[in-house]
């Protein structure tokens, strides 16, 4: 026979006995500022329900945010040919023009531009950026 204490208790999540440790580690930070994220809503609400440190959330937040930053590729050239163009090509693209802008980079892409050309560059940028 079980009691109601017995039947009414919910199990904790596998980080949380480690959480309430004096510190914690990069591992654990991580698996807690997951379960939040996940959870969503207020720090404070969150660390509250799981009886743990609101700042030590804030703390490790922070500095996952500034982690995931430093791993970012950092900008870089990319190889590009310039080739003179052909008379006829010239008069085909005149005043034609697509301009591109994601996350404060703009490229302009001239009238003529060989698709494979825009896509490398596209792909260049996207790596770069992470867009």
């Amino acid at each position: 026979m079980t009691t109601s204490a017995e039947t009414t208790k919910t199990e904790e999540p596998g980080w949380l006995a480690a959480a309430r440790q004096p510190r914690w580690t990069p591992e654990i930070a991580a698996e807690v500022v997951r379960a939040w994220q996940k959870e969503g809503g207020a720090q404070s609400a969150f660390m509250r329900k799981h009886g743990l440190p609101r700042e030590r959330l804030r703390f490790w937040s922070r500095r996952r945010a500034e982690w995931e930053q430093k791993e970012k590729p950092a900008m870089g050239f990319v190889p590009v040919e310039v080739t003179p163009e052909a008379p006829s090509q010239r008069r085909q693209g005149v005043g034609e023009a697509v301009v591109v802008e994601v996350k404060g980079v703009r490229v302009r892409v001239e009238g003529g531009a060989s698709q494979e050309l825009v896509e490398r560059v596209l792909r260049a940028l996207q790596r770069v950026q992470g867009c």
